[in-house]
């Protein structure tokens, strides 16, 4: 519809800015053939993307970004991936995600017949039941608009439910307050890290000690221990690699990728049993995609559990141990292993072409 807007309007040039972060991958092939017909008749595409398979397959002639300069222009057949990537972040990036088989212990996160209708009447939620266990990722896929969000946002107390249970080690998290939430062990890194993950006006300093002003070694009764502030926010942003000139800079200053590491730092940080990661590497450059995802890796063979929400397929097909298909509100597929998944497979399911029995879905609570 978008690019029909733009063409009606006389556009010659059409500038797309992640047009497939919301895709299927039938949906991309299909865009990608309505380009390259628009290319033929003689428009010019700028594509903007952080996914190097895109860009190696659709462009014919590639610029490289980093900090804002760029790193030069070159013949996308001539550029390897790996190559693009270093020019991207200045030094050699693992694109593939490696990880040791999974060990799931305990359930942390048990999740009944979740239901949620919106202020349009629809059905968001419908009896959505799983299970995450200590020490595994389990993702979500689903095309954008189909519960997964809402569903996080019930988990975190932004909504409240219309039915349904959700406990994290047998104490219910639904409709409490987030800092409750926090106490028994509960992470976010939110969809939109610029309202709900930051302020963006504070300095990098005040967003990673936000959730744990309360905490005694850094508040000491009506005084905040600066120095103990100090010396955890240091220590963030070294082990974190955020790019920075000091803590005491305004996160708002910062690129979207260190942002994000700013929000991940204060998330990870925290003793968390349980991770919700909603969209954690989206609109950030590979060398931060490639430290997030290591680190979620790392936390779940630490033995934290996390939920993994992810609209890049690859991503969410790689990071996660099992694997649950959102449509409609409703769990419509589970994989408990997904090394033998495919993008088409997966496709069929979350467009709704493809539904398994419930038999099949229960297998994702471990009761």
């Amino acid at each position: 519809m978008e690019i029909l807007k733009a063409l009606i309007r006389g556009a010659k040039i059409l500038i797309l800015d992640e047009p497939t972060a919301v895709l299927t991958a039938q949906e991309t092939e299909e865009l990608f053939r309505e380009l390259i017909h628009l290319k033929e008749q003689g428009y010019t595409i700028v594509f903007i993307s952080h996914k190097l398979n895109e860009i190696k397959e659709i462009t014919d002639r590639i610029t490289i970004m980093r900090n804002g300069r760029s790193m030069g222009v070159y013949e996308t057949r001539d550029v390897t991936k790996e190559e693009i990537s270093k020019l991207m972040v200045g030094r050699d990036v693992i694109l593939n995600v490696q990880k040791d088989e999974a060990k799931p212990a305990d359930t942390i996160l048990r999740v009944r017949n979740l239901e949620y209708t919106n202020e349009w009447n629809r059905k968001m939620l419908d009896k959505v039941s799983f299970d995450v266990r200590k020490g595994e990722i389990l993702g979500i896929a689903g095309v954008e608009g189909n519960g997964q969000k809402e569903l996080v946002d019930a988990l975190f107390g932004f909504i409240k439910p219309k039915a349904g249970t959700a406990t994290v080690e047998g104490k219910t998290i639904l409709q409490k307050p987030q800092r409750e939430i926090r106490s028994y062990g509960v992470s976010l890194i939110p969809e939109d890290r610029m309202i709900y993950g930051i302020a963006d006006r504070a300095t990098i300093e005040e967003n990673v000690i936000s959730d744990r002003c309360n905490d005694k070694s850094l508040n000491n009764g009506p005084l905040f221990n600066m120095k103990a502030i100090h010396s955890l926010s240091e220590r963030l942003v070294k082990d974190y690699n955020v790019l920075c000139k000091s803590p005491g800079q305004q996160v708002g200053m910062l690129s979207g990728g260190n942002i994000q590491k700013v929000v991940v730092a204060r998330e990870f940080s925290n003793n968390p049993k349980l991770i919700l990661a909603n969209q954690p590497t989206r609109g950030i450059d590979v060398g931060a995609t490639e430290f997030i995802r290591k680190k979620l890796v790392e936390l779940s063979r630490s033995g934290i559990g996390v939920l993994l929400v992810s609209a890049d397929l690859a991503e969410v097909m790689e990071l996660s141990d099992s694997l649950m298909v959102m449509h409609d509100g409703k769990i419509v597929a589970y994989f408990e292993d997904t090394k033998k998944l495919t993008d088409k497979e997966m496709g069929e399911y979350m467009l709704g072409l493809k539904e398994m029995s419930p038999e099949e879905i229960r297998r994702v609570c471990h009761d």
